[in-house]
């Protein structure tokens, strides 16, 4: 079995520290902790061999015999040893090239002609084109598996190298994205909306792209239903996050087609429906009329954040007796939303209907509040 050490200059761990916390050599842990952390998350179960030393550095090679894994385990097993090897080499870098700095800057007394922010940067930009999704799995496990254990210092390191390269990631993205990019990343309605009304009228400066609002838009409808076409979502509060986001855009294209044309409601109405143009699932139109037939504002909440939070089948318990007519499927906020607008926009122009689209403006409100909740 091959190890690598992160540091190759040749100083003893024994050595002082004096003057250079920054520049300390730095081990990756290869616990099993973190092995399962990265084979959970590429979707199959680990089957790495023992538990090793919490000071042990990063092994380059298998734990378990290649015989003993499936071909699709030992696939998940070589892209995560390949990651290892990827951010071995780059901590190897930061460390050579953040500590030959300190040292040079210790004899003469001046400033660091090279700080670790600008190492990892230099680290990161060399090799943007070999990060793949494996990578950075194999980073967010390590980064979990050296806060298990306490090391800060490491944890901290590889913390940044993670930001650099989402960073450098979000900077190579379609305008869109890098405009949803932000968004999701924000917590604040205000500062969202701001964002997308920046980057609509291309008044953004450098931190906001100019983007057709409407791509964004698209980019929006299609990570949502992405996620929701899944048996099991695997990020309810990212799920959210778009969810919201996805509805806030919807506000931002109707108010620049409101003030181009004049409009009237109605076409902002019709403008959100036309946001989500999709067939809306017989489970969210069931949830719906149940929320619609409850005066209990608080049961409608509990309700709401039950079925976003959870695998939830509207009328299930009173199914329970009749197999046949349960629900095939669950309750999923995106489309919930969309059956809640399309509801709206067919009553637009039904009289006698103004209680009813009172009622459902609220629960709409109420779906975004449940939502908030999830994403915050």
């Amino acid at each position: 079995m091959t190890s690598c050490l992160v540091c190759g200059c040749g100083t003893p761990l024994t050595q002082p520290a004096r003057n250079k916390p920054a520049y300390v050599q730095l081990k990756l842990p290869r616990t099993v902790s973190g092995v399962q952390r990265c084979a959970a998350l590429a979707g199959r179960k680990s089957r790495s061999g023992s538990k090793r030393s919490r000071n042990e550095t990063l092994s380059v090679s298998c734990a378990a015999s290649p015989g003993a894994l499936s071909p699709e385990d030992q696939a998940i097993n070589e892209q995560i040893d390949k990651a290892a090897r990827m951010l071995n080499s780059m901590m190897e870098e930061i460390h050579q090239e953040a500590f030959v700095s300190g040292a040079v800057s210790e004899v003469t007394g001046q400033a660091p002609e090279v700080t670790e922010a600008e190492a990892i940067r230099k680290a990161v930009a060399s090799r943007m084109d070999q990060l793949d999704e494996a990578f950075l799995m194999a980073l967010g496990a390590y980064i979990g598996a050296a806060e298990e254990q306490g090391d800060k210092a490491l944890a901290g390191r590889l913390s940044r190298i993670q930001q650099q390269v989402l960073q450098d990631v979000s900077k190579r993205l379609p305008p869109e994205m890098q405009i949803l990019d932000i968004v999701l990343r924000l917590l604040s309605r205000n500062e969202r909306m701001s964002v997308l009304r920046q980057a609509a009228s291309g008044q953004g400066g450098d931190d906001v792209p100019p983007c057709d609002i409407k791509r964004v838009r698209g980019a929006a409808l299609q990570l949502v239903s992405d996620m929701e076409e899944k048996d099991a979502i695997p990020d309810r509060r990212l799920l959210a996050r778009l969810c919201i986001a996805r509805e806030e855009i919807a506000e931002v294209v109707a108010e620049q087609q409101y003030a181009n044309r004049s409009g009237s409601t109605q076409d902002m109405y019709e403008n959100n429906m036309a946001l989500h143009n999709q067939s809306v699932p017989k489970a969210s139109i069931a949830f719906l009329k149940e929320l619609l037939t409850m005066s209990d504002e608080a049961k409608r909440k509990a309700f709401l954040q039950k079925a976003f939070r959870e695998e939830f089948e509207p009328g299930a318990q009173s199914q329970k007796a009749d197999s046949q007519h349960a629900s095939s499927s669950s309750v999923r906020p995106g489309s919930f939303l969309t059956c809640v607008t399309a509801t709206q926009v067919q009553m637009q122009s039904m009289k006698g209907a103004e209680s009813t689209l009172a009622k459902l403006e609220t629960i709409r409100r109420e779906a975004l509040q449940a939502l908030q909740s999830i994403a915050a």
